[in-house]
């Protein structure tokens, strides 16, 4: 999925589990590894108590322009975006 951010870091992402919004967390957008299979990864930055949460868990970011993406975070805290 192509996302209207370059690499580098994005604050202020919302996170929402269905339609439940979670809170608020800062991204750092990243080229994948060749086993991401994605145009782009995220790593949640800092010790957000919200990743610890959420591994392996598929929610949907909300981005401060509005664009949504339904990623799954996985341990760390890094952020795949979903395939559909």
């Amino acid at each position: 999925m192509n996302l209207d951010y370059k690499f580098g870091s994005v604050h202020e992402v919302r996170v929402f589990d269905s339609d439940y919004f979670l809170g608020f967390l800062s991204l750092t957008i990243q080229s994948p590894e060749p086993k991401d299979n994605a145009e782009w990864v995220g790593q949640v930055r800092g010790s957000d108590y919200l990743v610890w949460g959420l591994n392996h868990k598929r929610v949907r970011l909300e981005f401060p322009n509005g664009q949504n993406v339904v990623v799954v975070i996985r341990s760390g805290g890094r952020a795949v975006p979903v395939i559909e």
